[in-house]
C-alpha cells in the first residue's frame, strides 16, 4: 500500500495478518485496523476486503488527520469543559475541512477511487502519489 501525507507529515499504510499486535488497540481489544501516532503507521488486517476496506481506511486516516493537525487536546478540553455547543461546531469544521482530504488519502494509499456507503469518487485525489 502507499503513504500518505496530512499537514506534512507522511503516514504509512501496512496490511498485516488478523493476529497481528499491530491490531490490538490501547483497550487491550483486537480491531480491523489501528492507528500508531508514534510511529505514523496505520496497520489494516488482511482480512478486510472492499467495500469493507475502503470504509475502515477513511476512519484509520480521520485518526492520523486528528492526530497529525493536533485535533484531539481541543476535542478534550471542550468535552471536559462540557462546551457541547463547542463540540458540535468542531466537530462541523473537522467534516467540513478534513473529508475531502481523507477521501483523498484513501484514493492514494488504494490506487483507485474509494466507495463508502454505496457513493464512489470517481477522480483520484489531488495529491497524488
Amino acid at each position: 500500500m502507499r503513504t500518505f501525507t496530512t499537514n506534512g507529515e507522511v503516514w504509512r499504510v501496512v496490511r498485516v495478518d488478523a493476529g497481528d499486535p499491530s491490531l490490538i488497540d490501547r483497550t487491550g481489544r483486537p480491531r480491523l485496523a489501528t492507528t500508531d501516532p508514534r510511529e505514523r503507521v496505520i496497520s489494516i488486517s488482511c482480512g478486510v476486503e472492499p467495500p469493507l476496506l475502503d470504509r475502515v481506511l477513511i476512519h484509520e486516516i480521520a485518526h492520523a488527520i486528528s492526530v497529525s493537525w493536533g485535533l484531539f487536546p481541543e476535542a478534550v478540553r471542550m468535552v471536559a469543559e462540557g462546551d457541547l455547543v463547542g463540540i458540535d461546531e468542531w466537530s462541523a469544521r473537522l467534516i467540513e475541512n478534513h473529508a475531502i482530504e481523507a477521501i483523498n488519502a484513501a484514493t492514494i494509499v488504494l490506487g483507485r477511487p474509494v466507495c463508502v456507503r454505496g457513493e464512489c469518487s470517481d477522480k483520484l485525489g489531488d495529491h497524488r502519489a
